[in-house]
């Protein structure tokens, strides 16, 4: 893709006398992976980089698209590790991020999830920070870049599939809406900037509430109707907090309903 070639060209080491690292991951289910990992073997050879690759398998009968998103992450993660890299460049774009957002809204996704992805982020283990530097640049500007420095990049062919729902949102849905609304992709990537506003302050509201609560050996029953007796919104957005500090998965809709049910 035009932005994972442009971002080892525009990008710049913090230590000069440390080369950057060029991390590449193939899925099982690409014909073309071995000719793409030599590709970009030869792209980090020529810029004086560092190379490192991992396989990951694939479930067929699984969710391709969310299988390729988490497995991909984390095998960019256990290279970081390997590898004692902190820093971890990614060349979404913001395109990626209108696409994004549409899909969470589709999900039915709260403030966090339509909040979509952060410009930089750390993650949970507090190891590795994630720099998304092209989150603001429109695919179009990437593409044009490239042609004027005479980049040559690889087009994954199954980007072009739309039974998959990101490429659908990609090829027919953000164009179609460009259509009808100029600057669609521009203004939902906004959007996303707004609600991450409003979801850092849900955190602090929720890191406020939870302080006035005992929360060191987990929390009790006790808690949590203190809590609720703040009102349910804010209940809910304390125990939200609370579960992803722990790396807790949070309960289903009904399932928290049924809990402040239980609490009456």
């Amino acid at each position: 893709m035009v932005s994972s070639k442009t971002a080892p060209k525009t990008s710049k080491p913090k230590n000069p006398k440390t080369p950057p690292s060029i991390l590449a991951v193939a899925f099982s289910i690409q014909q073309e992976a071995d000719q793409w990992q030599h590709h970009c073997q030869a792209i980090a050879k020529k810029l004086g980089c560092h190379f490192d690759t991992q396989n990951v398998k694939l479930n067929k009968n699984s969710n391709i698209e969310s299988q390729a998103r988490e497995l991909r992450y984390q095998a960019l993660y256990d290279m970081c590790q390997q590898r004692h890299i902190s820093d971890l460049l990614l060349a979404h774009h913001q395109d990626d991020q209108a696409e994004t957002v549409l899909i969470q809204l589709m999900r039915g996704a709260g403030v966090a999830g339509l909040s979509a992805m952060p410009l930089v982020k750390t993650t949970k283990q507090n190891t590795i920070h994630i720099w998304r530097p092209f989150l603001n640049l429109r695919r179009q500007d990437l593409e044009a870049y490239a042609k004027e420095h005479r980049l040559t990049w690889i087009e994954d062919p199954s980007n072009q599939d739309e039974s998959y729902r990101r490429n659908a949102i990609r090829k027919t849905i953000l164009p179609t809406l460009e259509k009808h609304q100029a600057g669609a992709t521009e203004n939902l990537a906004r959007s996303a900037k707004h609600l991450a506003q409003a979801q850092e302050l849900l955190n602090q509201l929720a890191d406020i509430d939870l302080g006035l609560i005992d929360t060191k050996d987990g929390l009790s029953k006790t808690n949590l109707i203190r809590l609720y007796k703040t009102s349910e919104p804010r209940a809910s957005n304390a125990l939200r907090r609370w579960l992803n500090k722990n790396q807790l998965a949070y309960p289903s809709e009904e399932r928290l309903t049924a809990w402040w049910l239980e609490l009456q």
